[in-house]
């Protein structure tokens, strides 16, 4: 048995590099395994929303992804079978409250693995994650007093037993760990078959003539997703029955991308049935081991939060972990991964199978329902985007390591702030990686031992140590009426209120109750 980690994570797709790289940061020792030892060489996601840009921030990731291979996605279009404008959306006039543009960016996949990848080896502040490329696990186990993940190298047919103090699974659909978890899997009401479609567009005036969009073509059981990616590189997505999948030819596939553009200049890199699915399994825990990404929950692609999704596990995985390692909670902290991410995870799918359900309707009801929704949007285009506004807000946390201010579990804003030397700062750049107490007002917070040393957070008081060049975080604590704010390392709300000393009180019998 090879020496012992802290965590083992089994696939190396964005979820698993993600929280990887999380760990890292903290300076945990990490393996990570995958049976691929390359990229993939196709995104398979397309859009990171504002809060994936959020965590991309905090490792250092988003600066270097945006330009070629990111950039924000303002415009999205339904259209119907002759592609007509049903209802267009842009999003250039909402606010970007979180730090990044509001609908999110579209991003090109391998760009965004292979930097996360390339920080496996960044050792100047903390240790690198071992990699085990070309691995293939074969079994895993959390019954004991560590995990353990049993993995073949597939060059040399050797196996070898790893061992870690905790094992997640961020293994895709076909979870070997959700399969090692649990059997039962709760459906949400979404099972398609469609043909995914990648494109190499490689005449660049042909590529700079597509606008820039993602477009929906609304038909009974037949819904078309087409996207303009980043690289020369479009999405289709094409509704199909059954026997049409096992029937899908090249030609076919040329045959329906004409319908958009000349297609005498394009490459294909993937030509695939895929099943889209909606649901998770029951439990994302069994003894040491845990679920996340893919491996936790499918959903059908009509919001974009496939991936998110994931993200989001990864950076609240990462920061209990860190809680766990320094004996500041017990094990059953990590407990409150799955209850608040389930439940966070369940809005999302629903909301995403509602959508998809509306693109696609084939009976009276939903047809009618989806004209009234695209007439309001025809004729006022604000309300339609103050509607789509509202559909998307994040889901809150209702249950977990939260207070009880109405704020708890609520995701806090990242608005641009000064700091020294009057340098214009992102919120979470001044804020750092761990609990942040912000004050207002003549709360500034007297320094507090537990808080400070043995937890590691940091305190920011509006007025002394950053300047709300904008306004938003004096006018957040106005509308809210508080003057302190608790704020988790996934920049989530423990809770706010008054009382900084009672927040942070609070905080540490939260921890306290976990063991």
């Amino acid at each position: 048995m090879r020496v012992p980690y802290d965590v083992l994570i089994s696939g190396c797709g964005p979820v698993g590099a993600t929280l990887a790289n999380l760990l890292r940061q903290q300076g945990y020792a990490v393996a990570i395994f995958d049976r691929d030892k390359d990229v993939f060489i196709a995104p398979r996601a397309m859009q990171i929303d504002a809060e994936s840009c959020r965590i991309f921030q905090q490792l250092g990731i988003q600066s270097r992804l945006e330009g070629r291979d990111a950039r924000p996605a303002y415009k999205h279009v339904f259209v119907d079978k002759n592609r007509k404008t049903l209802m267009a959306l842009d999003t250039h006039s909402i606010r970007e409250i979180y730090g990044h543009a509001a609908a999110g960016m579209r991003f090109h996949q391998p760009a965004l693995e292979h930097l996360l990848r390339a920080d496996f080896d960044n050792t100047e502040a903390s240790p690198k994650v071992d990699t085990y490329l070309g691995y293939e696990v074969l079994a895993v186990d959390g019954a004991g007093s560590a995990a353990t993940l049993t993995a073949k190298n597939i060059e040399t047919e050797e196996v070898t037993e790893f061992s870690g103090r905790y094992l997640v699974g961020a293994d895709g659909g076909n979870s070997l760990c959700r399969k090692y978890i649990t059997d039962t899997r709760i459906d949400m009401n979404y099972a398609r078959r469609w043909i995914v479609m990648d494109v190499l567009v490689h005449d660049d005036a042909l590529w700079n003539s597509l606008i820039d969009r993602s477009e929906f073509m609304c038909r009974p059981d037949a819904a078309v997703v087409f996207v303009k990616g980043c690289n020369n590189h479009v999405r289709f997505d094409f509704e199909v029955t059954d026997e049409v999948a096992e029937t899908f030819t090249k030609d076919d596939a040329i045959a329906l991308i004409s319908n958009y553009f000349d297609t005498s200049s394009i490459e294909f890199q993937r030509i695939a049935p895929y099943y889209f699915y909606a649901g998770m399994p029951d439990k994302w825990r069994k003894g040491r081991v845990f679920i996340a990404g893919d491996a936790a929950h499918l959903t059908s692609p009509f919001s974009g939060q496939g991936l998110n999704m994931g993200i989001r596990d990864a950076a609240n995985l990462a920061f209990k972990f860190d809680l766990v390692f320094r004996g500041l909670a017990g094990d059953e902290c990590l407990n409150s991964y799955q209850d608040e991410r389930w439940p966070h995870c369940e809005r999302t799918i629903n909301g995403a199978t509602a959508r998809g359900l509306m693109i696609s309707a084939n009976d009276l009801r939903g047809r009618m329902k989806r004209a009234l929704s695209f007439f309001i949007g025809r004729v006022s285009p604000g309300l339609a985007l103050a509607m789509t506004v509202k559909m998307s807000d994040f889901t809150v946390y209702e249950n977990g390591l939260i207070g009880a201010h109405k704020l708890s579990g609520d995701r806090f804003i990242q608005p641009w702030v000064t700091a020294q030397d009057d340098v214009p700062m992102l919120l979470d750049d001044v804020a750092g990686d761990g609990f942040l107490l912000l004050t207002n007002g003549s709360d500034a917070s007297q320094k507090e031992a537990w808080f400070d040393k043995k937890l590691g957070g940091k305190r920011l008081h509006i007025g002394t140590d950053i300047e709300d060049s904008k306004g938003y975080l004096t006018a957040y604590f106005e509308k809210h009426d508080i003057s302190a704010i608790l704020v988790r390392p996934d920049r989530y709300i423990f809770d706010a209120g008054d009382d900084a000393a009672a927040l942070t009180a609070g905080l540490k019998d939260a921890l306290a109750a976990y063991g």
